[in-house]
């Protein structure tokens, strides 16, 4: 399948690894905040299996502050030319226009909108032949944790996000193919309307949608067992497990090795 100028025969499940190019994420600290540490990072998940390595230049950890796009900018400017979008997809983990349209330029595969994409984004996105991860959030990532609505039904919410897009998509004959739907484990949502999230996920695999699911290393393994986002790799596995016998098939995480580990162990397991 063609994104952007680059061909790719994916192989699912798809692992999509994280690299963020930041100071402040929530889960590295600022670990790959260096051309160097980034590359040896994005090599090291190439190795262990991801197809997809999902680029981010601003935090939107809960409590995070935003930074304006030219900062965005300035940050991937660093790192994008290094990188080789022939051997894996890019992902470009980014709610700004500006931002967006830069990066396609420069060759990303695949925009990541935490904020569930615009018709815009998808003409966008639709002219450079790529791809779109589109998630359901609450709230904006500054205060979205302190604004909870534990009586919403998130399943509904999840279903009339994607609904609503589904019909501009399909109007605009996206290939859908090319798109994931994201629950946005963490965005605005208890503990358990995570976890009712997590349940419902089978109902869509049986609609031939695409479902993206980011629960790895996030705070709602904290409020089951109290651990530190590095302590998180077991309550991650579990998840990843459990949404696979739901059928789902991409996974956005931070632990490469570790998942593709289990993931090979469950199959012969299942043989």
């Amino acid at each position: 399948m063609k994104f952007n100028k680059n061909l790719f025969n994916l192989k699912k499940p798809l692992l999509v690894g994280i690299c963020n190019f930041t100071p402040d994420s929530f889960s590295d600290g600022g670990k790959t905040f260096s051309r160097t540490s980034a590359l040896n990072h994005i090599n090291s998940m190439v190795k262990d299996g991801a197809q997809i390595i999902d680029i981010g230049a601003e935090s939107t950890r809960p409590n995070s502050e935003p930074i304006t796009y030219k900062e965005e900018i300035s940050r991937l400017s660093k790192i994008l030319p290094y990188l080789n979008f022939k051997k894996y997809l890019v992902s470009l983990d980014s709610y700004k226009p500006e931002t967006q349209e830069f990066a396609l330029k420069k060759g990303v595969h695949i925009i990541n909108d935490i904020n569930g994409g615009s018709e815009e984004l998808f003409k966008l996105t639709k002219k450079y032949n790529a791809g779109l991860f589109l998630m359901h959030k609450r709230g904006t990532p500054k205060e979205m944790q302190k604004k909870l609505n534990p009586r919403a039904n998130m399943v509904n919410e999840f279903d009339k996000f994607i609904e609503k897009r589904l019909k501009i998509l399909d109007k605009m004959k996206f290939n859908l193919k090319k798109v994931w739907f994201d629950p946005g484990i963490g965005f605005g949502k208890t503990l358990n309307q995570n976890l009712q999230l997590m349940r419902s996920l089978s109902k869509y695999s049986h609609k031939n949608l695409q479902i993206l699911l980011g629960s790895s290393r996030k705070s709602w393994i904290n409020f089951i067992d109290p651990s530190n986002a590095d302590q998180r790799i077991g309550g991650s596995l579990a998840s990843i497990t459990h949404a696979l016998q739901q059928n789902v098939d991409t996974f956005r995480i931070h632990d490469v090795q570790e998942t593709n580990q289990m993931i090979k162990v469950l199959k012969a397991l299942n043989k």
